[in-house]
């Protein structure tokens, strides 16, 4: 009897030992599941306290660059301003001057500055195209060398000097190679013609035959501000001037007489611009060049690119010489 008790004490004790052990696994298993679950959650808040801090770091870099690009307008503006000043400023524009030397990346605290002041009087203002007349007639004249000069087909020509034409004026009537509304609105997406003069020269992109490549191509060339010259054309400056823009000058115009004229730069009137023989014979009355030459500038383009660390913000700004007011801004 007492050995019956014996082994039935003795088996409740293995059974309770056994449960004991079922419920330290259980136990462990919950602690290790536990563990995990944190070990997660502190992996997880410590990645997105580091994204946090990333994502801040990029913020203020991105500030401090766009500060530090901004900065680097005000100094060309006050280049400008001091080259204003000069006498000799006042006969013209060249590139032997001051604003013309790119400024190269200067320290300014932890990031980098650097300025380059370009000429818009040395380019092909558009919007001259909405101002009818001689003023029209003669910049179509001169993109069409110009087109020309750049390897644009005959057909492209066309279609582009009339569309721009169109974008510009204020009217719905359509060239026979131009396009208005009834043209934009079917493209996907639709937009509707300006009928106003370009803001910016990025504008060309929305025209009418300026596809990607063509824009790189002439982009480098053309304006949407300039000094008023004779009959209300835009004037070119001859000192600041590429080669394709002396070119479409006048037709007589070829690539060595635009080496020459180019190699004899400054000039500060007819007379010197003249010494040039080929120049002089090419700008007889009645030539577009004798309405569009001039020797100094009203408009100029600043960009400065402003650097921290890894970030990099690009300020481009169009800037009126006679007031310093700014025409454009734009930030990249």
């Amino acid at each position: 009897m007492d050995g019956l008790k014996i082994k039935s004490l003795t088996a409740m004790r293995r059974r309770f030992t056994g449960f004991l052990d079922n419920q330290r696994g259980v136990a462990l298993l919950l602690t290790l599941v536990v563990l995990v679950l944190l070990t997660a959650v502190i992996v997880e808040f410590d990645y997105g306290a580091k994204i946090n801090l990333i994502t801040a770091g990029n913020f203020r870099d991105e500030a401090r660059a766009t500060y530090l690009a901004k900065a680097g307008v005000t100094a060309a503006r006050a280049v400008l301003k001091e080259d204003a000043k000069g006498a000799q400023s006042m006969k013209f524009d060249a590139l032997t001057e001051f604003w013309a030397r790119p400024f190269p990346p200067y320290p300014v605290g932890e990031g980098f500055v650097s300025v380059e002041i370009t000429d818009e009087g040395g380019k092909i203002d558009l919007n001259r195209l909405a101002e009818g007349g001689a003023a029209r007639d003669d910049t179509r004249t001169m993109l069409r060398l110009l087109f020309t000069v750049l390897g644009l087909e005959p057909e492209q020509i066309e279609t582009i000097v009339e569309s721009l034409e169109d974008w510009v004026d204020q009217d719905d009537t359509s060239g026979f190679n131009g396009a208005e509304d009834a043209y934009y609105q079917r493209l996907i997406p639709p937009y509707r013609c300006k009928n106003a003069p370009m803001d910016t020269i990025s504008e060309l992109r929305l025209v009418n035959g300026v596809t990607p490549e063509i824009y790189r191509k002439i982009r480098p060339y053309l304006t949407t501000v300039s000094l008023k010259g004779q009959g209300g054309v835009g004037m070119i400056n001859v000192n600041t001037a590429e080669s394709p823009v002396l070119q479409a000058l006048d037709k007589n115009i070829n690539a060595d007489t635009a080496t020459c004229i180019q190699n004899q730069r400054p000039y500060e009137n007819w007379n010197q611009f003249f010494g040039c023989a080929n120049a002089s014979s090419a700008c007889q009355f009645g030539s577009v060049c004798k309405n569009a030459v001039g020797f100094s500038s009203g408009f100029f383009t600043a960009k400065s690119h402003g650097i921290m660390h890894e970030t990099e913000k690009i300020v481009t700004a169009v800037i009126q010489k006679s007031d310093l007011k700014l025409i454009s801004w734009q930030i990249e």
